[in-house]
């Protein structure tokens, strides 16, 4: 019969050493603080993140690190890069060598992981879009649309005709058209569009221009928004921040996910189309509107003239001294109206009776139109220097056609102080690179991408440099 031996333990300033019962001793190291990579801005409060490795700098261990409180204000969310510290020093060594992983195991682990859990029934094969109808027969009543790629849950299955539910649309397809179960997820990578999520225990991260953790860093992002993923590399995604802003981010800092279209019901593909037309017709408005402001200008310019010609003219017969004191007094009265009809065109430009309220409402008209690169059509598709362009020359202003040469425009006003018709700016590395207009309640309408056209987002979908007040 063995003797029981005692165990004995000390404390470590780096680890805790352990006598066991054969006699070996071994060292386990607890990575300290420093030791942690602070890709992340921490604002007084403990992160728990779930993936640590010795060899990589950027990871960080399930333990509590705290930072010294931030109050999240205006200068605390507009930090430049700087104010996200990264690890200067190497990660502490662990006492024995862990095996390297092979170079493409992690975004095999991630996103096959994420296709094979993908509650995903059906996507549709049709070579444009196929119709959803209320009973299995060609002679029903058409209640929807189900689009090239769309997905759709699968309810039966019946006589070469599927039940299916999209989106809000419920109905029945031909078999034919569909790709179901194995054949669907087949189908993921090719019509589903992933995108990543900041997870809820980081602040904002940072935005890289390339795959490394030495490289310049381009902005930083918050949780709550999603970003379209456009690239996976073995520990980094490429991802699409607005039009004019992509870099990469670390795996372990974000959420993976994948979203599809949907049918739509012929209720909402009328609302579209009424969406359409009242843009086309608020824009019509808007012109004429502008056109008569100007007119009126004009008009009241031209009177004022006229009236001065027929004074000069009654005075032409008057002696020689009379012309020369009434030249000297004309001239001094062209002078004043000058000035006078200038300061009306300048009042009917600049405000014109419009706020920057109602040019934001004006603006929000356009949500759900195209993005297009280099484009000035509010209805035809616009980026994001085109739009808020347009916007403001049909309240008469002239603004050039490029995010950084906006942001000289107007005056400048704080980020805590900014107004519904504001434009706010964001930065790509040292340069601006994309503008929005501030709608109020922390939100901003712009042509953000390709994949979401013109639409609203937070102010602080990325991080914010400065603000501009074109009205008054």
């Amino acid at each position: 019969m063995l003797k029981s031996k005692r165990f004995k333990r000390k404390a470590v300033c780096l680890g805790l050493t352990a006598t066991l019962i054969a006699g070996f001793t071994v060292t386990f190291v607890v990575p300290t603080a420093a030791n942690i990579c602070r890709e992340l801005n921490m604002a007084g409060i403990s992160l728990s993140l779930d993936k640590f490795s010795s060899n990589n700098k950027d990871s960080i261990i399930n333990s509590s690190v705290s930072q010294p409180a931030q109050t999240a204000t205006e200068s605390s969310v507009s930090a430049s890069p700087e104010a996200t510290t990264e690890a200067t020093t190497e990660p502490a060594k662990d006492t024995e060598t862990k095996k390297a992983p092979k170079k493409n195991d992690t975004p095999k682990r991630v996103d096959k992981g994420l296709i094979t859990d993908m509650d995903v029934k059906a996507i549709s094969t049709a070579s444009d879009y196929v119709h959803v109808r209320r009973k299995p027969n060609t002679h029903s009543k058409i209640v929807g649309r189900l689009y090239k790629g769309c997905s759709a849950d699968v309810l039966k299955v019946k006589d070469g005709w599927v039940k299916i539910r999209s989106g809000n649309v419920t109905g029945y397809i031909k078999k034919s058209y569909l790709a179901i179960g194995d054949n669907a997820k087949k189908m993921i990578g090719k019509y589903g569009q992933k995108y990543v999520r900041v997870k809820t225990t980081v602040v904002t991260l940072n935005v890289r221009k390339k795959a490394d953790i030495k490289s310049k860093i381009l902005t930083q992002i918050p949780i709550e928004e999603n970003y379209d993923v456009i690239k996976s590399t073995d520990h980094w995604y490429k991802i699409e921040i607005d039009g004019d802003t992509k870099g990469y981010v670390r795996k372990e800092y974000v959420t993976l996910h994948v979203r599809f279209k949907h049918a739509k019901s012929m209720a909402e593909i009328k609302a579209e189309h009424r969406r359409k037309l009242a843009a086309k017709r608020a824009e019509r408005q808007r012109l004429a509107a502008l056109a008569a402001s100007r007119a009126s200008s004009s008009s009241s310019s031209s009177s004022s003239s006229s009236s001065y010609s027929s004074s000069s003219r009654s005075t032409s017969s008057r002696s020689s001294y009379s012309s020369r004191s009434s030249s000297s007094s004309s001239s001094s009265s062209s002078s004043s109206s000058s000035s006078s009809s200038s300061s009306s065109s300048s009042r009917t430009v600049s405000a014109s009776g419009s706020t920057g309220s109602d040019i934001a409402s004006y603006a929000q008209k356009f949500v759900g139109g195209p993005y297009v690169w280099g484009g000035t059509s509010l209805t035809g598709g616009v980026d994001c220097s085109g739009f808020t362009m347009k916007i403001y020359e049909q309240y008469g202003y002239s603004l050039p056609h490029s995010s950084a040469a906006q942001a000289s425009a107007g005056r400048s006003v704080s980020l805590s102080d900014v107004q519904p018709g504001d434009l706010i700016f964001y930065k790509h590395g040292s340069r601006i690179g994309h503008v929005a207009m501030y709608i109020g309640g922390g939100r901003v309408v712009h042509a953000q991408s390709k994949s979401t056209g013109i639409t609203t987002s937070s102010m602080y979908y990325n991080q914010p440099a400065c603000a501009r007040r074109i009205v008054g």
